[in-house]
């Protein structure tokens, strides 16, 4: 059975070989860059999932295809509180099926819309959650690469989740790499310049963190659209302080060290990122809760 006689989409989804036996598809949660979203229902365990389909640019290119499933393979080993869990993988024909957990919320962009910016408290607690899913990654050699807010999920108690470890970045490559664009695929805004060039470290992600601290609390992106590499390399963006005069000098200093072209002069870990971040003054649970 599928919920929703209007939803064609989610009908065949639920009636394709493999996926449909298992899973009771019950709507669709949205369309991003790796595909189709929908919500279901794990018959065998009886539980809520999400479910993502492919993409052709991923499913129907073999290699591209093989480098997918090794990535996700390797996400689907972490295991933690504040990341958003893989359950399996499913591969039928030519159709490839991403079934991960479930989550109740909102998005932090979706939040940021709303509100127009979050309060300092509420951008320590969310960006709190966000690095400790990247310490423990980072720890097992995952960086993940396309850090941003509509990334981040939290739900109505304030538990803050990370969706999309590496698989992201690696979906839209061969996005990218299929449109013949010349270009690295991503979002970037939140992109590390080195990055840009190829290069992915664990530092990477800690300039992601900056210009979404940034973001959360002035209400605007330190490099809107098109964010060009040259501007972050020469550091052209509006410093927080004048959107926001009362802004702690403290969060402006780590907003500015993320922000760092060179990957050498960031905060090294997610950790030590967290802990500058908490130093401020202790988060708690409340304010978050009042945003989500």
């Amino acid at each position: 059975k599928v919920s929703g006689a209007s939803d064609d989409t989610a009908r065949a989804l639920a009636a394709a070989g493999g996926l449909g036996a298992g899973y009771e598809v019950l709507r669709t949660l949205g369309q991003g860059g790796m595909g189709v979203v929908y919500e279901a229902m794990d018959k065998a365990l009886e539980r809520r999932v999400a479910v993502k389909k492919m993409r052709d640019e991923i499913r129907l290119d073999e290699r591209e295809r093989a480098r997918f499933l090794q990535e996700a393979r390797i996400v689907a080993q972490l295991h933690h509180p504040n990341i958003v869990e893989i359950h399996t993988i499913v591969s039928e024909g030519d159709d490839l099926y991403l079934v991960f957990e479930y989550v109740e919320g909102h998005t932090i962009d979706q939040i940021i819309a709303r509100k127009g910016r979050l309060t300092i408290p509420e951008a320590q607690w969310v960006l709190h959650g966000v690095a400790k899913a990247l310490e423990y990654a980072h720890a097992r050699a995952v960086v993940h690469r396309d850090l941003k807010p509509s990334n981040i999920m939290m739900e109505g108690d304030g538990l803050v989740k990370v969706m999309d470890f590496g698989i992201a970045r690696q979906a839209k490559d061969a996005l990218a790499k299929s449109t013949m664009t010349g270009t690295v695929a991503g979002t970037p805004q939140y992109m590390a310049p080195e990055q840009e060039e190829g290069v992915v470290r664990p530092e990477s992600d800690v300039f992601s963190l900056g210009a979404m601290l940034y973001e959360m609390v002035t209400g605007t992106r330190p490099y809107p659209a098109p964010a060009t590499t040259a501007s972050k390399v020469n550091k052209r963006y509006q410093k927080a302080s004048r959107l926001l005069a009362d802004l702690p000098p403290e969060l402006e200093k780590l907003i500015d060290d993320c922000l760092e072209p060179d990957p050498e002069k960031r905060p090294r870990t997610a950790a030590e990122f967290r802990k500058r971040l908490d130093a401020l003054k202790p988060a708690t649970p409340s304010p978050a809760s009042k945003a989500a």
